[in-house]
């Protein structure tokens, strides 16, 4: 998979957990976390803008990235397997916890593919993006585990 397509499925993933957090803090019947679940949503809405910034810069410089090619594989299980709860969301009744905790899964799992990314990539900015998006993985799982926390 080339770097364009890399960076397609990266705004995909941010823009379909966004939706996980919204439907999760729709769901809650807690404001205050769902307070916290739409500020995690937001911020994962800024996170595929900032991606599909960083795809055209790598549209308008190609040549500062001849050779990279990126393993797609995880994230790509991970925007399905998301995809698949989302569904289940919308059919069934999953108690708050567990639903915090496939957060938390999918957080941890992302940081992971964000980490990888990040140390493949060479150019510097593209390099800087994935960089932050893990700290910012680290915080949302901050939060997260606080949250389920709560709840024992």
């Amino acid at each position: 998979m080339d770097i364009a397509e890399f960076l397609d499925l990266a705004v995909e993933l941010e823009t379909q957990i966004s939706k996980l957090y919204e439907l999760v803090a729709d769901l809650s019947g807690d404001p205050p976390i769902a307070s916290r679940l739409k500020a995690i949503a937001a911020e994962e809405i800024n996170h595929a803008n900032t991606i599909r910034h960083g795809k055209a810069y790598y549209e308008k410089f190609p040549e500062l990235f001849s050779g990279i090619n990126m393993d797609e594989k995880e994230a790509q299980a991970g925007v399905e397997e998301l995809m698949s709860f989302l569904a289940a969301l919308g059919r069934t009744q999953i108690p708050l916890v567990d639903s915090l905790k496939k957060l938390l899964a999918f957080e941890e799992r992302f940081e992971r593919v964000h980490i990888a990314t990040s140390m493949k990539i060479t150019e510097p900015s593209l390099k800087q993006l994935f960089a932050t998006l893990t700290k910012t993985d680290q915080s949302h799982i901050l939060i997260l585990r606080g949250l389920i926390e709560s709840f024992v």
